[in-house]
């Protein structure tokens, strides 16, 4: 088995290590972690508007009030972050990329914005004049954000590259003046490049927007929301962990958040207008089905030391790492059991994360758990998540109850063999 595992991390450590070390992935990720606490926030406020504010709700139930003007005030927060993400993913991805070059950060990011503007359809009528659907600068635009964003910053690197473009100043110029006229030519040749991006896009009579939308994340979103595709995907995401990769960094946040973001932001307008919600995955859902405790469902770990382990040195381990987990930090026993390049407990590792998206997706499926349109923060407990998520859905409660207690059963078995054979190792050595 050990020959096993040090073969397959031989295959996939090179492939992981790029992957964590690709600049345009790594400032995706760097984007998404500085706007979650708002979109978090917008979150909460669409929970109170849909459960608690409103009419015919808790609180209009409970006290006869249903506090109208602050729920105008929560659609506001909300739409105020929401709807304009993929506009604020756009400057945060060019200007953490153009930063990993060294380059003007601030100028670039402004850049990638009027670039993804300049593409975006603008409509107009003789009443409002011209304004933008907040539908292509929301989470529908997310890819075209990330391609304008990474386009604007090459672009603009290799144009400055070329001397004849650079203006040069005196040195005698302020430094903030002369940077701003060094790149004034690359800069506008850029934007003259999504210009005719532009003209082409209006010959074919559909924006780009709606190009990246129909040809790639659509079918990107198919692809990872397949049966097939996320067993393949949650297989390999839960191999890196036990190879001690992070791989939240490497395919999580860059690569599956997006979708995961988009779906939850559907969901929550469906919910705002009194619809039914429509897509099963979204980041509480796996936060919720996959992540109790932290990756690999890692509280139900503990649980299972603290029923069948004989060990004093696991107990004591679980009895540290119990407290992060129910804040779903996993790394105490991750690393301090660990779980990291044990193959008796990456086995289970991979049945409990697999098990619990299964459960929770039969469950959405058949009614018993509501859909998730609501982002809690990550390091609310297990349970609670899911309960909070679904918009204090009592089903999705049990339904988080139903998966730590199925995860735990798988653990017990494998935690036993290991207790089992660091015995048998202890009696050769004697």
């Amino acid at each position: 088995m050990d020959v096993f595992m040090d073969k397959l991390a031989n295959k996939m450590l090179p492939f992981a290590q790029k992957l964590s070390e690709n600049r345009y992935l790594g400032a995706i990720r760097d984007a998404f972690v500085t706007i979650m606490p708002i979109i978090i926030g917008c979150s909460l406020f669409t929970l109170l508007n849909c459960v608690f504010l409103g009419k015919d709700h808790y609180f209009d139930k409970w006290f006869g009030q249903p506090f109208n003007g602050v729920v105008e005030m929560g659609s506001a927060i909300s739409s105020a972050g929401m709807s304009v993400m993929a506009l604020l993913i756009v400057f945060l991805v060019a200007k953490n990329l153009a930063e990993r070059y060294d380059m003007d950060g601030s100028m670039a990011a402004t850049t990638a914005v009027v670039d993804f503007l300049i593409v975006t359809k603008f409509l107009s009528t003789a009443k409002l004049g011209e304004f933008i659907q907040t539908y292509y600068l929301g989470a529908a635009g997310l890819f075209t954000a990330f391609i304008c964003a990474i386009g604007t910053v090459e672009i603009i690197r290799k144009l400055m590259s070329v001397k004849a473009l650079v203006i040069k100043m005196p040195d005698s110029v302020p430094t903030g003046i002369a940077r701003s006229f060094n790149g004034m030519i690359p800069v506008i040749l850029t934007m003259l490049i999504f210009g005719i991006i532009r003209l082409i896009t209006n010959a074919i009579g559909m924006p780009l927007n709606d190009i990246i939308f129909k040809g790639l994340q659509q079918p990107l979103s198919a692809i990872v929301t397949s049966p097939v595709g996320l067993i393949v995907i949650y297989i390999f995401y839960m191999l890196l962990w036990g190879f001690g990769i992070h791989s939240a960094y490497i395919i999580g946040t860059p690569i599956l958040e997006p979708i995961y973001l988009a779906n939850l932001t559907a969901n929550a307008a469906l919910i705002s207008k009194g619809a039914a919600a429509t897509n099963i995955l979204t980041k509480p859902f796996t936060d919720g089905t996959m992540f109790m405790g932290g990756a690999g469902n890692m509280l139900a770990l503990v649980i299972a030391i603290f029923i069948v382990s004989k060990r004093s040195d696991y107990r004591d381990i679980a009895k540290l790492g119990f407290v992060p987990a129910l804040f779903n930090i996993s790394e105490p026993i991750m690393f301090g059991l660990p779980v990291v390049m044990n193959p008796i407990l990456i086995i289970p590792m991979i049945l409990v994360t697999l098990a619990g998206l299964f459960i929770g997706y039969i469950s959405t499926i058949i009614g018993l758990m509501g859909y998730t349109y609501v982002l809690v923060p990550w390091t609310t407990p297990p349970v609670i998540g899911l309960f909070l998520s679904s918009g204090a859905n009592i089903g999705a409660a049990l339904t988080g109850v139903i998966i730590l207690v199925v995860s735990v059963i798988i653990y017990m078995p494998f935690v036993k063999v290991m207790d089992k054979a660091l015995e048998a190792e202890a009696t050769n050595e004697k």
